[in-house]
């Protein structure tokens, strides 16, 4: 497949991943509880573009990424640097209208038989295994979904 042939426009999901950095010291005075120095956090973030080619999504995709990246100052006085890193996955949606309902991403992993579901939900979706989420699912708002 010619991944630069233009088509019609179709819409895509493109998943992005951005890395937020702390740069200098806290303030002393702010430090509470909630003050963690030894994390780096890294977001995904599918976003959906309307675009004739593979590539095109790409582009549009980029273009808009560059418009979340930031800089701030965090309640500690440190300043944080937010940067669009890199695409992690281009979808090409089988709709040809978004509306309520319409799956907009959506990513197969083949694993090995014998590997329990408990163990896959560790390694890959680890925000998702033990107490974070049994609290989750024990929640009335997940559970009324």
């Amino acid at each position: 497949m010619n991944r630069n042939k233009k088509s019609k426009w179709e819409w895509y999901s493109v998943k992005l991943l951005f890395e937020s950095a702390l740069f200098g010291e806290p303030n002393t005075d702010k430090i509470d509880d909630n003050y963690h120095n030894d994390v780096k956090l890294y977001e995904e973030c599918v976003v959906v573009v309307r675009a004739q080619s593979l590539d095109h999504a790409f582009k549009a995709a980029e273009a808009n990424a560059k418009k979340y990246e930031m800089e701030y100052y965090n309640p500690y006085d440190q300043l944080v640097i937010c940067k669009f890193v890199d695409f992690l996955d281009c979808f090409r949606l089988s709709e040809e209208e978004i509306k309520s309902g319409t799956e907009v991403y959506s990513r197969s992993m083949e694993m090995p038989v014998k590997e329990k579901t408990e163990e896959i939900i560790k390694a890959y979706f680890p925000e998702f295994s033990g107490q974070k989420a049994r609290a989750l699912k024990e929640s009335r708002l997940f559970s009324e979904r």
